[in-house]
């Protein structure tokens, strides 16, 4: 372990914790109890390790079969093939098993939608850790750590968007209001389709690779975009927290309904 692998470890800590406190601090009537708020961070560690076998076995795969291009060779189907294959598909599916794992263990304790994407963050919080921890200890330059600190927040938005599909899906068949068929496809889908994207256009970026131009603007694109994406995210879901923690998932549950209407979201 390395100075700048503590170093990312402790801002992507500091920076996610601050931001979800603030996300728990929100919810009404009132937040949810110090257990449901805290378990699922500690489990949702687990689900980066859950897609180390996986990755660790195509790699393998791909090695034997002596067919494997070098990330230099790659075109861009062949990149985001990859990118679905090692990271937005697999890490995607990682958290949304632990998703599924903490509302098992919170059966009948989950209130309101809103509290679906408190579990999701708390996924995607506990995999950014790990992720962090990983990568910094390559011996990872201070550039490299910083670019990367654009990222920080992106596992946590992609499961945030994940948890509140599934909580929209659940909502609908108690309901009746929507398509939980449709919620079920976009909680996967709308996640992996951003991760595999962000990945390709920069770490399966082969014009990266070689210094071309266009691989450096591609990079550029995924960048920016991702920063815009989380924003976008935070931003929503701020402002969408009352209308979240009114869809309750509780039969009969009036709690939010009844509380005053003034009240401002902090």
């Amino acid at each position: 372990m390395n100075f700048m692998s503590i170093i990312s470890t402790l801002v992507t800590i500091a920076f996610l914790g601050f931001l979800y406190w603030r996300m728990v601090k929100r919810e009404l009537p009132q937040p949810v109890g110090a257990m449901q708020a805290l378990l699922p961070i500690a489990l949702g560690l687990l689900s980066h390790p859950l897609t180390l076998p996986f990755s660790m076995a195509y790699i393998k795969s791909q090695a034997a079969s002596g067919t494997a291009l070098k990330l230099s060779e790659l075109s861009f189907a062949q990149s985001l093939e990859r990118s679905f294959i090692v990271a937005g598909g697999l890490e995607e599916i990682a958290k949304l098993v632990l998703i599924i794992v903490v509302l098992l263990v919170f059966r009948g304790k989950v209130k309101n939608v809103y509290e679906y994407v408190l579990i999701g963050a708390c996924v995607g919080f506990g995999f950014s850790i790990i992720e962090e921890f990983s990568y910094g200890a390559d011996d990872a330059s201070v550039f490299s750590t910083v670019m990367r600190m654009i990222s920080v927040p992106a596992h946590m938005t992609f499961s945030m968007i994940m948890a509140e599909f599934l909580g929209r899906a659940k909502y609908s068949k108690l309901t009746g209001k929507g398509s939980a068929a449709l919620s079920y496809v976009l909680a996967a889908v709308v996640p992996v389709a951003v991760h595999t994207l962000y990945d390709a256009c920069t770490a399966f970026n082969p014009g990266l690779v070689k210094g071309e131009m266009a691989g450096i603007a591609k990079a550029l694109i995924g960048y920016v975009g991702l920063m815009a994406y989380e924003i976008v995210v935070l931003i929503r879901f701020k402002k969408k927290t009352r209308q979240l923690c009114e869809m309750s998932l509780l039969r009969g549950d009036t709690s939010v309904e009844s509380a005053q209407s003034g009240e401002d979201v902090k």
